[in-house]
């Protein structure tokens, strides 16, 4: 058996016998910034970024932090500040590695149409020429052959259809066709192979769930199967592994929440209902994919989150098909020692390959250590009292964190 299948073997073993249900969202530590909504979210190599946004709950207040997550620890930290300063419902592209961060609402209620380049490697934000067309915000974007797609929105003239192609080399914007359908604001984009999607969101008839196909060889759209039976608008959306996915979202601002999810197979151009979103139903969630897995968080159903949520849709397909163990977590809640016991241990997972982490909920670590058989204890009684995360890797591999409760 081979290296990558026994790595994947262990983390499903470990994800359907530790109490998790064989299902592709798992909750990983918080997002470090503020609950909001309306946030920003990108991916630029093997790191995800997520910032920007708003609450308006009370009192509207703005964000312009941007934060880096990086999957192998499970840490976030925070990046330069948005140039621009605090701002909501921007949109993102990522060409090679740099991403492209603009258009928005500023505070004072202003809608914008700058955009700013971004060098993680150097934490530097650049300014770029400023998109054409009326400043908005809501827009969405994709990339495709090193260029950034930018299009709809809501404009001070109202929701819009137009939209326009960014080239870094020359860094100039050109108009493309505009999008076909609706004109509308809070749509959901991305790209598979050499074809850009734009579908769902909020028209002047009310929310959509029509999906469309943007050729740029040819300058051309067209139509594609509806996005499930239901119109949903401020959804969230990824494509991951040739597959599109968009889910989450509410049938009118302020309406009913959804926590449904849709997966988009563009080879026969069909929607599959999978697994629901495991966090609560939510508007707004933002997510970013890194290799193979999806990364998403913040959004509003009334109140704003801040939950952070992985996931991966091999470690559900393969979950159903392996031969179930036992692995134990006890006492939980636990108030002095924790003990991990292993049990029917395949032969190909080698004990000594297993070690494990417990952090608290932002993400700290509090306690390491390495299994040499298949039992493992360790005190609690000396940690503060609140919620943590056991995580259980493989080969210093991230598996799964399951929640404790220490008294």
């Amino acid at each position: 058996m081979n290296s990558l299948v026994r790595l994947h073997s262990a983390i499903v073993i470990l994800l359907c016998h530790f109490g998790v249900s064989a299902q592709p969202w798992f909750e990983l530590p918080n997002f470090m910034g503020d609950a909001r909504h309306r946030a920003t979210s990108f991916s630029v190599g093997n790191k995800g970024y997520m910032g920007l946004g708003h609450i308006n709950s009370v009192v509207d207040i703005l964000y312009d932090d941007i934060w880096e997550f990086d999957p192998a620890s499970n840490a976030w930290t925070q990046k330069a500040s948005f140039p621009l300063g605090p701002i909501y419902h921007s949109t993102a592209f990522v060409i090679g590695d740099r991403a492209y961060v603009g258009s928005g609402r500023i505070t004072g209620g202003s809608y914008t149409n700058k955009f700013y380049e971004f060098d993680p490697q150097q934490n530097l934000w650049t300014p770029i020429a400023d998109m054409p067309g009326n400043a908005r915000r809501g827009a969405v974007s994709f990339t495709i052959d090193g260029k950034g797609y930018v299009g709809t929105g809501q404009t001070n003239a109202g929701y819009s259809s137009d939209f326009y192609c960014y080239n870094p080399s020359i860094n100039a914007w050109t108009p493309i066709v505009p999008f076909p359908g609706p004109v509308r604001t809070s749509s959901v984009a991305f790209a598979i192979g050499s074809l850009g999607y734009v579908g769902t969101g909020s028209t002047n008839s009310g929310s959509t769930n029509d999906f469309y196909a943007f050729d740029p060889t040819n300058n051309q759209w067209q139509v594609k199967a509806n996005v499930g039976p239901t119109t949903r608008q401020e959804a969230m959306g990824f494509a991951l592994n040739g597959k599109g996915y968009i889910g989450t979202g509410d049938d009118y601002s302020s309406g009913n929440n959804y926590g449904d999810v849709w997966e988009f197979d563009p080879t026969n151009n069909t929607w599959v209902q999978i697994q629901d979103f495991a966090g609560t139903a939510r508007r707004y969630l933002t997510a970013f994919t890194i290799g193979s897995r999806a990364y998403a968080g913040t959004g509003t159903n009334g109140t704003n989150f801040k939950d952070f949520w992985m996931f991966d849709q091999v470690l559900s397909t393969l979950s159903s098909d392996l031969k179930q163990i036992d692995i134990r977590c006890y006492p939980n809640p636990v108030n002095d020692v924790l003990t991990i016991e292993f049990h029917q241990v395949p032969e190909y997972i080698d004990l000594k390959e297993l070690t494990y982490a417990l952090m608290d909920f932002s993400g700290k670590i509090v306690k390491t250590g390495a299994f040499s058989d298949g039992l493992i204890k360790f005190d609690c009684s000396a940690l503060q009292k609140g919620n943590y995360n056991v995580q259980i890797s493989h080969l210093n591999k991230s598996s799964i964190l399951q929640k404790i409760v220490v008294l």
